[in-house]
């Protein structure tokens, strides 16, 4: 009875304090109606267009606080004031982001609350120890189909000397789905719910520099101690709800954005994106709002490796040595000194791979790593050659494309794309080989008639580079509709593999990709696809294509295409391009004067 009467004072008292002069008159500064519509507390809710974009009801006290952020703010006081536990899970540990904003717009609560010890909570801020704040950004990965467009998160530091010790803010799809056509639909459409994590930061940095060989760069934010305070409080607010996950919208990059501006208050950054936030486009958002002071480029271990192996690149009996399992010495006898510091350090370069994709044991590893140590230290030190940097990726272009071309016919041709970058495009900024084209589509303007011309849902392709060291497999898939035989609007499904070779200016494929049509009825075809495509500066790009598809009935089309592109800046290039389409008997000459704009 006692503990009944306990609640019943208490939610009396809490009546008495929604109805006080606190919230109904000026005799304080501050009342409920002015706090409902403060930027910050709709920050705070992640609310976005009058409704929050946090979909999991647990956080939430009110029943309608998903909309009605007035209605969130009185059952979040009231849940204070009448909350009397004192463990981890109570209001103000649980919800420290939204108690701590609350407390400090009417401190006079601050006597009317029990204050629990949140000594979980307390012990994880001590080992956070946050001090400054690293937005990283991990290149596009062509292969991986949740970091296709590159990928962001946060490094909390403590000391920025020691970043190795740091802890990774990550937001992510809940899922463990790696069918590339499943996980699209699902990203897509917000079939997976996504979740903020805190993560040690050398995790991260292995699974996107070494596992996935990506680059990875690092830029520091102009954020005080106060702003970071504020970021982590929410974080740990935060990760205890889900929201649903959109690949091209509200994702890894997009959510991050919340933290920013809770943190930083004045800034702007969300409401810059709807329909899509490519990491890339996010950076630039933030760099607009003059939050980046300090940028750090670290290469991937695979370029780490290539840069070892240079001086024995083209040494057969050096990297033979280097790949093998037995570490014959007497094979690299007569090598320079150089050369045999090369052949030594790719050697063990490689065995870390090998361990890490587990391909030895942890003996077998050490007792190898060991005798390629000795001999190393045998050779004394010697000077490293730093890894070329990269152009940064906000010097390439903007990810979404519309195109306007006219033909040497008069004709008119426009097309528009989502994103991101495609084989025209200059690859500045971006990976040399790997282009994505989602939502693709192409109108034409012939004979005083206006009829779409093509549709790309979806164009990869993974032009990947082998070299001494590393073979990958080229691939490429689409999906769309387009104008074959009879000029008919046919949809189709493409996808084949092959290999690229070259450099990062200068590189050629081949590939085949058998294809299903579909117009009425079925039709199949195969295709072998060249391609040559030259990068002499930042601003411009040559290539010549060519394709010969075969169909049934010993019908092909055959195709060449050179084209030249000049960019003038980020946001615009031209393209000239000469189409020449062979289909039976009858052929297609275009020469195609084209505008690119990016945006």
């Amino acid at each position: 009875m006692l503990k009944n009467l306990n609640k019943a004072v208490s939610y009396l008292f809490v009546l008495l304090i929604l109805n006080s002069p606190l919230f109904s008159t000026n005799n304080f500064s501050i009342q409920i109606d002015t706090l409902s519509t403060n930027p910050q507390w709709h920050k705070l809710l992640h609310m976005k267009n009058h409704k929050s974009e946090i979909d999991d009801p647990r956080f939430f006290f009110a029943k309608e606080g998903k909309t009605a952020p007035k209605a969130e703010l009185k059952a979040s006081i009231e849940k204070l004031i009448s909350d009397k536990s004192d463990d981890s899970n109570s209001t103000l540990c649980r919800y420290p982001s939204r108690s701590k904003w609350i407390l400090e717009q009417i401190p006079v609560l601050q006597k009317q609350i029990k204050t629990p010890k949140c000594t979980a909570l307390k012990e994880e801020l001590k080992a956070l120890n946050a001090k400054y704040v690293t937005l990283i950004l991990a290149s596009a990965h062509i292969n991986s189909p949740a970091s296709a467009f590159g990928h962001t998160f946060l490094r909390i530091d403590s000391n920025p000397n020691t970043p190795l010790l740091s802890y990774a803010v990550n937001y992510a799809a809940q899922t463990t789905e790696d069918n590339g056509f499943i996980y699209a639909y699902q990203g897509l459409f917000g079939g997976y719910k996504g979740r903020y994590s805190i993560d040690p930061y050398y995790k991260k940095l292995n699974e996107y520099s070494n596992l996935e060989q990506r680059d990875v760069w690092e830029y520091t934010l102009d954020l005080s101690e106060k702003e970071i305070e504020r970021m982590v409080l929410h974080i740990f607010e935060i990760r205890h709800f889900h929201a649903d996950y959109f690949f091209l919208a509200e994702n890894c990059s997009y959510n991050l954005l919340w933290l920013l501006e809770i943190a930083k208050e004045g800034v702007n950054l969300v409401d810059k994106f709807t329909h899509k936030a490519i990491p890339i486009d996010t950076l630039r958002a933030i760099l607009s709002q003059d939050l980046i002071k300090k940028t750090t480029y670290r290469p991937s271990k695979r370029k780490e490796i290539l840069n070892i192996a240079k001086p024995i690149q083209h040494n057969k009996q050096a990297l033979n040595f280097a790949k093998s399992d037995d570490y014959n010495l007497t094979s690299i006898e007569k090598l320079s000194k150089k050369e045999k510091i090369a052949a030594l350090e790719l050697a063990t370069a490689l065995l870390r791979i090998r361990l890490s994709n587990q391909e030895i044991d942890k003996k077998t590893y050490l007792e190898k790593f060991l005798t390629l140590l000795k001999n190393r230290s045998k050779l004394g030190l010697q000077v490293k050659e730093k890894v070329i940097q990269p152009n940064s990726p906000l010097e390439g272009h903007h990810s979404t494309k519309a195109s306007f071309s006219l033909t040497n016919n008069k004709e008119f041709k426009g097309r528009i794309k989502v994103a991101y970058h495609d084989i025209y495009d200059n690859d500045t900024g971006f990976i040399p080989g790997a282009y994505i084209n989602f939502f693709d589509t192409a109108i034409e303007y012939k004979n005083k008639q206006l009829k779409l011309d093509e549709v790309n849902l979806l164009d990869i392709r993974s032009y990947a580079l082998q070299d001494a060291i590393f073979k990958p497999i080229s691939w490429q898939v689409s999906l769309g509709a387009k104008r074959i035989f009879n000029h008919e609007l046919t949809s189709f499904l493409q996808a084949g593999g092959g290999i690229a070779l070259g450099d990062e200016k200068l590189y050629g494929y081949t590939t085949i990709t058998p294809a299903i049509y579909y117009n009425k009825q079925a039709e199949h075809s195969v295709a072998a696809n060249i391609g040559l495509l030259y990068n002499p500066s930042k601003s411009l790009k040559i290539g010549v294509l060519g394709s010969n598809e075969w169909f049934r009935k010993n019908r092909e089309i055959q195709e060449l295409e050179p084209f030249v592109t000049y960019s003038i800046n980020q946001k615009s290039a031209f393209n000239i391009r000469y189409e020449y389409k062979k289909l039976k008997k009858f052929e297609e000459k275009d020469l195609i004067l084209s505008l690119f704009l990016y945006f």
